[in-house]
Parts: structure tokens; C-alpha cells; sequence
């Protein structure tokens, strides 16, 4: 199962990518009059952040997913989106000012393919940028369901958990050789922190069934199949529980900047 429906996204995953979105920008350091492309826009979480900035900046973003893409338009009506893959970028050299990609290295099908791609469309001087989760330990919301999953189902769990494909691009230094291997010059690293707010347990797993995602999509399989011991299971590992239902969940990314065709100092 592929990425689906973007408004369920939205919910799941995408309110975590709009509050880190400032954060990356300021890391990267979008200027005015620049034209930049998004890189795997999905819904336009980053776009959207980067017009809200007030900068006078043309975006461009694209998505292999025809329906995310149809949902960025209307969302942010301002900016133009098309379909296309990180792996082959239908645009010519030097084109933009600065290429970002929010969240997505993880799910590039050969990212350094793709860390070229964005390192050809940009001309020289400008920046390519992107973030990534730390799926080690930064991800308590995704880290906690699959403990659960293992306890309420642990012999289907070991057959079907995928596998994250990027833990060879898991740490700074091994964003930092992927960005030097693909050319890029003045190299910078950062870990970018947050935490997200929920009323209640419902707010944070009803996002879950929405099926929006392979893991959310599992999620929702598992909960029905089990009755709902899924859920209980999950709600039982939440600490730090406020009286009235309230929590917080704390997250940590990885970003990595350079700059194309700098001269070497």
C-alpha cells in the first residue's frame, strides 16, 4: 500500500511536519526573491510554510502522488505543483535558487538519485536541503505503536513491520557523507526538536485508522482484528498523562544543507 488519502494525512502525520516546518526553514535560510522547489510537497505542508514566511519567493512543489498533489493546488492555490519523481526532476539545470525536501528523504526510492536530482535543478551557489526523523529514538508517537503491535502481535508483527529503508542515512554524519557524495559543498548539519500537544488519547490515535499511510493503514487492520486491544495496549505506554487526558509527545529530525557549485575555500 502506497501513501493515500491526503486529508486523513493530514491529520496523522501532517500536523507533525507543519510544526516543524519554521524550524527547517530557519535552518536553511529561505531569502526574498528566490525560486524554490519542494521536493516530495505531499500535501504542501512546506510550501504552505514557506509563503505564510511573508518572503517574496515563488515555490514549485512536486509529489509522485497524483491525489497529493491535486490537495496541495487547493490548498495552497498560490504556489504550482506537478507530478513527478525526486529520482528524475522534470525541470532543467539551475532552475530554482534553493530545493528542500521536508520529511521525505526516507521514502526516496535511491536517495542519492535523488540528492542529485535536486543538486542538478539548483543553480550555483544556491542551497539543497532536507530533514528526516530520526527513526532510532526520535519518534516516540511511531515507536510506541510499534511496541504495542509487537505485544498484542508479536507473531504477525515479525512478518509484516517494514524495514526503514534509509538506516544507512540514520545519523547527521551519514546525511552529511549522502550530501558530500552528491557534490554539494559547505556542508551543515543540525538536529531540529519539537513536541506536539494532544487533548486526549483519541486525538492522538484516531489519526492512526485513517489508513492514509502503510503504518496507519496497518494500525487500523490490527485494531480491528484484535478487538481493540491494539488501542488499550498503546493507551497502557503513554506516560506523563495530564489529569485532564492531555499529553505530549516529543520528536527529533535531522536536517542537512549545502551549497552547489560553492568555491572551494
Amino acid at each position: 500500500m502506497s501513501y493515500s488519502n491526503p486529508a486523513a494525512y493530514e491529520q496523522f502525520m501532517g500536523r507533525w511536519s507543519a510544526s516543524l516546518a519554521p524550524l527547517f526553514l530557519r535552518f536553511v535560510g529561505i531569502g526574498d526573491g528566490q525560486h524554490v522547489l519542494d521536493v516530495g510537497c505531499g500535501t504542501g505542508t512546506l510550501t504552505r510554510a514557506i509563503i505564510s514566511c511573508g518572503l517574496t519567493v515563488k515555490v514549485t512543489g512536486i509529489d509522485p502522488v497524483a491525489a497529493y498533489v491535486s490537495f496541495a493546488r487547493k490548498a495552497v492555490p498560490e504556489a504550482e505543483f506537478r507530478v513527478g519523481a525526486a529520482e528524475l526532476l522534470p525541470f532543467p539545470d539551475g532552475t530554482f535558487d534553493a530545493t528542500v525536501g521536508l520529511l521525505v528523504l526516507q521514502d526516496f526510492i535511491d536517495p542519492r538519485q535523488a540528492v542529485g536530482e535536486m543538486a542538478r535543478v539548483t543553480r550555483p551557489g544556491g542551497a539543497v536541503a532536507t530533514c528526516m526523523w530520526d527513526f532510532r529514538d526520535g519518534l516516540p508517537m511511531l515507536a510506541l505503536f510499534w511496541q504495542a503491535a509487537g505485544a498484542v502481535a508479536p507473531g504477525q508483527m515479525s512478518s509484516q513491520r517494514p524495514q526503514n529503508p534509509l538506516r544507512r542515512h540514520a545519523t547527521l554524519d551519514d546525511l552529511r557523507d549522502l550530501w558530500q557524495g552528491c557534490g554539494l559543498s559547505d556542508i551543515e548539519t543540525d538536529t531540529l526538536e519539537i513536541s506536539m500537544n494532544f487533548s486526549s488519547f483519541g486525538d492522538y490515535w484516531q489519526p492512526f485508522l485513517g489508513a492514509s499511510t502503510p503504518t496507519s493503514a496497518l494500525a487500523a487492520a490490527l485494531h480491528s482484528q484484535t478487538g481493540g486491544a491494539l488501542a488499550r495496549a498503546l493507551r497502557d505506554k503513554l506516560s506523563g498523562v495530564r489529569p485532564n487526558g492531555s499529553f505530549a509527545l516529543a520528536a527529533r529530525a535531522w536536517a542537512v544543507k549545502g551549497t552547489v557549485g560553492a568555491l572551494r575555500r
